[in-house]
């Protein structure tokens, strides 16, 4: 899954970066709240952190405005305004959660695992497919008990299907949600990351290729 990190203070906005990706999450981070307004009119993040001290666009007039154009992205604030009515003012604004600077690094994951459940199968802890188990929360993957080693690039690839279990997702679409913009990634690549994950997911899961369109896991009859 893709990440967008708004923050102006650098060492910060690098030490969100490092944490993110190394639990696995494609991220890019910009400074500025006017640009991060347009990036994110074009490019599909699965989640949001948003400083709300940023120059040129404060961190609240974006939130409205995103929430305004129907933008159901969810939103993590990072800031120093720690006060209750500024608190309440960020929740009426569109945030799906808060947190208060200074803090531990390792939460910010917590917290990013926690509002990407929710876009898991109606926020599970644990998603059932056959033989299959994932669990959202250590984005972990084991079939009768025994763990399946996943790639983080593998890993990215299986949550986006799963987000969107029984539809069709073109590898453009799969490639825009699991790269960030320093990533050297070509979305041709996405076969072959497929292919390594029919493998070890055997039998228990249907991802079928739909010539011409992209890929599918069926998690359900139709």
């Amino acid at each position: 899954m893709r990440i967008l990190v708004l923050e102006d203070n650098e060492t910060l906005a690098l030490g969100i970066c490092h944490v993110l990706k190394t639990a696995g999450y494609a991220v890019d981070i910009l400074s500025d709240g006017v640009e991060g307004k347009q990036i994110l009119e074009y490019e599909p993040y699965d989640l949001l952190v948003l400083d709300l001290g940023l120059p040129n666009l404060d961190g609240i007039d974006l939130l409205q405005d995103l929430r305004k154009e129907q933008s159901k992205i969810p939103v993590l604030i990072i800031s120093a305004r720690d006060k209750l009515d500024q608190k309440i003012l960020g929740f009426e604004s569109g945030a799906d959660d808060y947190l208060c600077k200074p803090f531990a690094l390792e939460e910010v994951v917590v917290r990013v695992n926690a509002l990407l459940r929710r876009t898991l199968q109606d926020g599970l802890s644990h998603i059932f497919i056959g033989d299959l188990v994932f669990d959202t929360n250590s984005r972990t993957l084991t079939c009768k008990g025994e763990r399946v080693e996943l790639s983080f690039r593998e890993t990215s690839i299986f949550e986006q299907l799963l987000t969107h279990a029984n539809q069709v997702l073109s590898k453009e679409n799969i490639a825009s949600h699991i790269a960030a913009f320093d990533d050297d990634f070509n979305p041709t690549a996405i076969e072959t990351y497929i292919s390594r994950l029919r493998k070890k997911l055997g039998s228990s899961v249907t991802l079928q290729t739909i010539r011409g369109l992209g890929y599918i896991l069926i998690t359900k009859k139709t």
